[in-house]
């Protein structure tokens, strides 16, 4: 059985040069429209600070009452012979202000007005450079998970050449990571000033850079300068934050560290915002060679280990921490969790948190460099801080100007 084919009729002499004038005609019409449509939402713009209710509604008296006719006639909607009757002229009002209840009320930020009318009629719009839109959304909706981190370097009154070196190295990891401004806070921490020529230096110290903490006891390691670091902070720090983070404490972790480790604050914050907020103990675990050791109780090593702030108030109300300060301090503080079944979140950090190597043997806490470093542990001298130091590129930002740095040239990068 054939198949019928239909013949589309032979247009006429001249028709297609009609069509192509009407669709011109058409264009230019609703680029008039558009221009109109721009206009208003200028308009729009310069209009007090209202309400979102009351500005879609003035919007849409403004453009119903100056320019509804005007663009109507434009288009060719009104007159004599319209196929529109009042009826549909209100049709189209009503769902116009739907339209700007939509976009100014419902969805602001969804929708822009700027936008919306930035397009030409019947012409595909190129994307605009910048964030892709996914991208942007995901932006927008990430919540507030940047890490809070108090860092206290337990040292010395007297041992201020290490303070000066750790306050320039922690300074110009936060000038090259300006986030971490108002994240990372390093106070440097130690007992009662007996020294009446330390008293005046740290003094000193104190009104020009703010990040000393004199705690009420005798200076000692092992005898319980670390319990009172700890209940300090709980009660100086106990404030929650205002604002979008209304009620999250100050601090998300507090960590306790020595000041013969360099720590290397961007890594230390990336891997602690994976973390839990609750009862969290970060570290490197010991002890890390199961054979030999095992099953002694483990615990976070003294290098550097970091408490979430529920932990934190907790060793300061404990009365098992109150009780048994004096012994190694790393030990006790991860035999308090042990006894007490408290820190059920552990994060071990090996390899990435570990002692100095030089000559001695690699060991599970003890190894070479490795790029993803987050502590270095055991830099007793200058000689180890030197070669730690370029081994991360730390005097990468040097300005190169003129003659005014007669330096040797820079070791070659450590890094990969």
């Amino acid at each position: 059985m054939a198949t019928k084919v239909k013949l589309r009729p032979r247009r006429k002499k001249g028709e297609k040069k009609n069509q192509v004038t009407q669709e011109r005609l058409a264009f230019q019409q609703c680029s008039s429209f558009t221009r109109k449509l721009r206009a208003h939402s200028r308009d729009f713009a310069e209009l007090p600070r209202l309400g979102p209710a009351n500005r879609s509604f003035q919007l849409l008296s403004t453009t119903a009452m100056s320019s509804s006719s005007s663009l109507f006639k434009q288009l060719g909607l009104a007159g004599t012979g319209s196929p529109l009757s009042g009826r549909h002229l209100l049709l189209i009002l009503l769902g116009a202000g739907f339209l700007a209840f939509t976009v100014f009320v419902v969805h602001p930020n969804e929708f822009r007005i700027q936008s919306f009318f930035a397009g030409s009629c019947g012409r595909p719009r190129a994307e605009a450079a910048g964030v892709p839109h996914a991208a942007a959304t995901e932006v927008a909706q990430a919540p507030d998970d940047d890490v809070r981190v108090l860092i206290g370097i337990q040292t010395l009154p007297a041992k201020y050449e290490r303070r000066h070196l750790l306050r320039t190295v922690y300074s110009l990891q936060v000038r090259e990571h300006p986030s971490l401004a108002g994240r990372v806070d390093v106070r440097f921490v130690f007992c009662n000033v007996t020294s009446p020529d330390d008293a005046v230096f740290v003094a000193l110290e104190i009104m020009r850079y703010g990040d000393i903490i004199v705690l009420d006891c005798a200076e000692n390691m092992d005898n319980g300068k670390t319990y009172t670091f700890f209940s300090t902070v709980a009660r100086a720090f106990n404030a929650t934050t205002t604002g979008a983070a209304a009620g999250r404490p100050r601090y998300d972790y507090v960590m306790k560290a020595d000041d013969d480790t360099y720590l290397r604050l961007p890594a230390l914050a990336a891997s602690l915002r994976g973390a839990a907020r609750e009862d969290a103990y970060y570290g490197l675990q010991m002890p890390c060679d199961r054979e030999n050791f095992y099953p002694f109780p483990p615990f976070m090593s003294g290098m550097g280990y970091a408490l979430s702030w529920d932990l934190v108030a907790w060793v300061a109300a404990s009365d098992l921490a109150r009780r048994e300060q004096d012994g190694p301090e790393d030990m006790w503080t991860g035999r308090w969790f042990n006894v007490a079944g408290r820190a059920r979140n552990r994060y071990d950090q090996a390899p990435r948190m570990y002692n100095y190597k030089g000559a001695s043997p690699d060991s599970c806490f003890r190894h070479g460099f490795v790029p993803d470093t987050i502590a270095v542990h055991m830099l007793k001298d200058a000689a180890r801080w030197a070669e730690t130091l370029a081994y991360f590129n730390a005097t990468a930002g040097l300005p190169r100007a003129g003659q005014l740095y007669h330096l040797p040239p820079p070791a070659p990068a450590g890094r990969p």
